[in-house]
């Protein structure tokens, strides 16, 4: 991903050999907060479970992280980060800034990488007073890359095009829930997977939020 951004592709479209696969992770910045949507399916080879899962895992009051891959390496590794950054906070007295969590992160999966491999793709956003939102692409061979718009799994070959083309550097709210109507009606139509279901998170100053979907 890092060549990709280095050979002048959109930093939107970057994709490589992605264990999100099946998993549709969005995310992006815009005026004053970051917003992150995943599908809601719980599956296994062709069987799906359930179409409630949440895949966005809070970390703390201003970060989330998007995860996709193995079912039980994305609630493992995240919890593993999430506790690891509370203890730091206690041992501190203040937490890690978005920027400092996602190497953390980085370096926790290089370290990793030949020892137990975590098949786990993610996208961190958080808020930071004086710095404001953030997003960080990070995927299971750990690279990590900041970026504006990103999409992983397979889905994300459906919809960055669609970021490309719809989002802008001020976009606010309401532009970017109906981005990402966009994003999940282009999702519907083309992939063969069908994702019914999708759940939104915004975090900015005041913190982390769960968006309803505009009604149809």
């Amino acid at each position: 991903s890092l060549r990709a951004a280095a050979s002048g592709v959109p930093t939107s479209a970057v994709q490589v050999q992605s264990m999100a696969g099946m998993d549709c992770l969005i995310g992006f910045v815009g005026q004053g907060f970051a917003m992150l949507a995943t599908d809601r399916n719980a599956a296994r080879s062709i069987m799906v479970y359930s179409q409630k899962e949440d895949k966005i895992r809070e970390l703390d009051s201003h970060k989330m992280l998007a995860v996709g891959g193995d079912p039980a390496d994305t609630v493992q590794e995240p919890e593993y980060f999430q506790k690891n950054m509370a203890l730091y906070a206690l041992r501190n007295g203040v937490p890690l800034s978005t920027h400092a969590a996602a190497n953390y992160m980085r370096g926790e999966k290089s370290y990793n990488l030949r020892r137990r491999l975590s098949a786990v793709d993610m996208l961190l956003v958080g808020y930071d007073e004086g710095v404001g939102p953030s997003l960080y692409f990070i995927d299971y061979l750990a690279s990590m890359q900041q970026l504006d718009k990103t999409a992983m799994g397979y889905a994300g070959f459906f919809v960055n095009s669609t970021l490309d083309a719809h989002w802008k550097p001020d976009i606010t709210e309401t532009e970017g829930l109906e981005l990402l109507e966009m994003c999940f009606a282009e999702i519907q139509k083309r992939f063969m997977i069908s994702m019914p279901n999708f759940i939104i998170k915004v975090v900015d100053k005041d913190g982390i939020r769960v968006l309803e979907r505009p009604p149809k």
